[in-house]
């Protein structure tokens, strides 16, 4: 096992890649690889607080943008996994990830994630039908798209997507559910609870009474998503993308490539027409 706490560490890596080493601050943070052919890869501005980030297996991918705040993680990562994380997220607390079974998670840019959040692609123990003897229980990845916000003690579990502009209230479980986007969903499990809300990141707990009137209403649309076939990036297609790569090499050109594309409503889908019209950037 090799353990790093610093940047010569990282550059002196075997067995392993690390792409961007010097980009890289780490705080109080530790990264371990015990497999090899694992990458990881940073974007310029990439602060680590407090993170432990550990390869446990082999073949796979890491993949940390640009970021104006500070990374707060504890991730777990398995054989032939991905795990993505977009540009400026805020992590209020320290975000934990699981990511087992050869699976993928993708989290977007912009997102807010406060204390407590759990992200786990697998159950992880097997269960099978007591009729047939078979498996019932696969690991499934797990999609966030851009401007999504995570409450306290948010558990996000296998199977999940969530549409851009969308709201996962305190103490939320959600199990494998689908969202639109401008949603606001919570409960255990995750229900539905309003639509066409939007969302800013200003703080309310030290307002004025006139800070209250001044934010009484919002007039502009930054924050309200809407489908586009030219735009939109179906979440399934990136996870067949990403499971049809063998090396930890491919699946980072793949995410290079999603890092790319930063139109407005990639995560936006079209309820019920999205597998159809197959026009995302896998298919253009």
């Amino acid at each position: 096992m090799i353990i790093c706490k610093n940047n010569e560490e990282l550059n002196a890596v075997t067995d392993n890649t690390v792409i961007g080493a010097e980009n890289i601050n780490m705080q109080n943070s530790e990264i371990r690889f015990a497999g090899s052919g694992n990458i990881l890869f940073a974007e310029e501005n990439v602060n680590l607080s407090g993170t432990k980030l550990f390869f446990n297996g082999s073949n796979s991918v890491v993949y940390l943008s640009s970021s104006g705040n500070a990374y707060r993680l504890n991730v777990s990562i398995n054989n032939a996994c991905s795990l993505f994380i977009g540009n400026n997220n805020f992590m209020n607390g320290t975000l934990n990830i699981t990511i087992s079974e050869h699976t993928n998670v993708f989290l977007g840019d912009d997102n807010l994630l406060a204390f407590g959040i759990w992200v786990r692609t697998a159950d992880p123990h097997l269960i099978y039908s007591a009729e047939t003897k078979k498996r019932i229980n696969p690991s499934k990845s797990i999609f966030i798209g851009d401007h999504v916000w995570i409450g306290q003690d948010v558990h996000v579990l296998k199977g999940t997507q969530v549409a851009s502009g969308s709201i996962l209230g305190a103490g939320t479980v959600c199990p494998g559910k689908k969202t639109g986007s401008n949603q606001a969903w919570g409960g255990n499990p995750a229900k539905k609870i309003s639509e066409g809300i939007f969302w800013e990141r200003t703080c309310c707990h030290a307002f004025t009474e006139e800070d209250t009137k001044n934010y009484d209403t919002k007039k502009s649309d930054e924050h309200i998503y809407g489908y586009s076939k030219d735009e939109y990036i179906p979440f399934d297609d990136i996870d067949n993308k990403l499971n049809s790569l063998k090396s930890a090499r491919e699946k980072l050109e793949c995410l290079t490539k999603l890092s790319n594309s930063k139109t407005k409503n990639r995560f936006v889908p079209n309820d019920g027409n999205q597998k159809a019209e197959k026009r995302g950037l896998f298919h253009r």
